[in-house]
């Protein structure tokens, strides 16, 4: 979707006669970089049950903002806006399976989001240390999810999405990634909070990994 996004956009521009050249790179590079992680993601997959994964130190606020990246442009034309709370942590772990798993939640909430009529939309990340855990706190104010399905959500194939726009694998796939290979847990609560002196509701997802030691 990413790719497509980018290539149309240019193709558009182009037969218009208002594509710049830095347009053109920008875009160019923004291909570049998801046909990249896109091959790391086969690669991961094809070898999703090898548990002799090599571990590298990661910093979690680059971790993040490539999530970010990969999203593309899509939160700004949905007019979301991301609100980041980030400690400056590095531990080891397997970069691009929690890139995976955060694109996930990421593209959950902002689907959700984008299917609402609301002035103020918004997605916060909030990520800090705890004793010896990274704990990823992911939350949007698009309402809650709903009691009589809350508990679903990591199902596989389970999707409130259109058949044709949702597989239902996202969150199912997030939770193996986060359990088998990151070893840690992967939740979903409705919370209320405040923000800008206004009430929200909405899903928190919360992530809890293990530190490993960089030392």
């Amino acid at each position: 979707s990413t790719i497509s996004v980018a290539a149309s956009g240019m193709e558009v521009k182009k037969e218009f006669s208002t594509l710049s050249d830095e347009e053109f790179f920008e875009a160019i590079n923004h291909i570049k970089k998801a046909t990249s992680y896109l091959s790391n993601t086969i690669d991961d997959f094809r070898n999703f049950f090898n548990q002799k994964r090599e571990h590298s130190i990661i910093n979690i606020n680059r971790v993040v903002e490539k999530a970010l990246d990969l999203m593309g442009d899509s939160f700004i034309k949905n007019k979301i806006q991301v609100i980041k709370n980030i400690e400056d942590l590095e531990f080891l772990s397997l970069e691009n399976e929690l890139i995976q798993v955060l694109m996930n939640v990421f593209s959950n909430a902002k689907d959700v989001l984008k299917s609402i009529s609301k002035e103020d939309k918004y997605i916060f990340i909030d990520i800090s240390k705890k004793d010896e855990f990274i704990i990823i706190d992911i939350k949007d104010n698009a309402g809650g999810i709903k009691d009589d399905i809350i508990d679903k959500v990591f199902e596989p194939y389970f999707t409130t999405k259109h058949k044709f726009k949702g597989t239902g694998i996202g969150l199912y796939m997030s939770k193996l990634l986060v359990e088998k290979h990151l070893k840690g847990i992967i939740g979903v609560k409705n919370c209320e909070f405040p923000h800008i002196d206004k009430p929200h509701m909405g899903a928190l997802f919360k992530i809890v990994l293990p530190i490993q030691s960089v030392n």
